[in-house]
């Protein structure tokens, strides 16, 4: 790796392909007959981005370097707490590449978790490393620094996927977007995984979720796809529901679109994160009353 070398990535929302699938509308056999080849790509599997488990598996055991700087760089756009230990051992690696590309990832993923441990790092053997540790260090403490205390700290509930679609991903995909949408919100933050927030002044309200619709029906001749989230909202510690809020959000694409594996995957994808938004707007003063403020 060339002296001056660093690694940046920008924060934003996790891409997957992951493709959910539906059952198909009832239709008149002649238009079932056209539409067999099209509905059978939209149900097939896409090429799925590794999951958290696999890009961990990756960047502990990939052979080529090369294989772990990317498994690190892809767990720093997870935005998921879960990478943040094997980044962390990451800093460890032989080789410096995958060195930076672990520091950049965990600037990234933003967890100021990762200060002290930088830090013991910071006379790392490689310039190159050292001067991505710097970044990332100034980065994240400046964070702590402008960073308002939070009114309310949220703890992820189960998030459930009610939708009769199988897919393995929707509760993982929910899971996520969740987080960073609710971390996004003004006054808001959500704890990290394992924590509970015991001792803390500042309230605690627990989330859980549940994708109640995910689904693609013909309608004339496009595809809609549409999908419905809703959220409850619990008092803590005694776990009381304190209110709900829901969201909805629909996509309408051409055949064309629809029989493609990679787009199909990403309207779905896209619509189940658009739901999500549009419940979680509502969120604030839900939040709010479920902490009793």
């Amino acid at each position: 790796m060339t002296g001056g070398v660093r690694y940046r990535l920008r924060k934003g929302r996790r891409k997957s392909d992951d493709q959910y699938s539906s059952p198909v509308p009832s239709m008149p056999v002649p238009r079932r007959a056209a539409l067999a080849s099209l509905l059978s790509l939209v149900a097939a599997p896409a090429f799925a981005k590794p999951a958290l488990d696999e890009l961990v598996s990756q960047l502990r055991e990939g052979k080529d370097f090369r294989v772990r700087v990317q498994a690190a760089l892809q767990l720093g756009r997870s935005m998921d707490a879960g990478a943040l230990p094997p980044l962390l051992a990451a800093l460890e690696d032989e080789n410096a590449s995958v060195r930076a590309a672990a520091v950049a990832a965990l600037e990234s993923l933003g967890d100021q978790r990762a200060i002290v441990p930088l830090r013991e790092h910071r006379l790392d053997r490689s310039e190159a490393v050292r001067k991505q540790i710097k970044a990332t260090l100034t980065e994240l403490e400046a964070q702590v620094q402008n960073a308002p205390r939070p009114k309310v700290l949220v703890k992820l509930g189960m998030m459930k996927n009610g939708s009769g679609v199988k897919s393995k991903r929707i509760e993982s995909d929910l899971a996520l977007a969740s987080r960073q949408k609710l971390n996004e919100l003004p006054g808001i933050k959500v704890l990290g995984e394992g924590e509970d927030g015991a001792g803390r002044q500042t309230p605690v309200v627990m989330v859980t979720g549940n994708v109640e619709q995910l689904r693609a029906a013909r309608e004339g001749s496009s595809i809609v796809y549409t999908a419905k989230v809703e959220y409850v909202l619990h008092t803590m510690p005694d776990q009381s529901i304190a209110a709900k809020v829901s969201g909805s959000a629909s996509a309408q694409a051409s055949e064309q679109e629809a029989s493609d594996q990679t787009r199909s995957a990403q309207l779905r994808k896209d619509v189940l994160e658009a739901a999500i938004a549009s419940a979680l707007r509502r969120a604030p003063p839900a939040l709010l009353a479920a902490a009793r403020l």
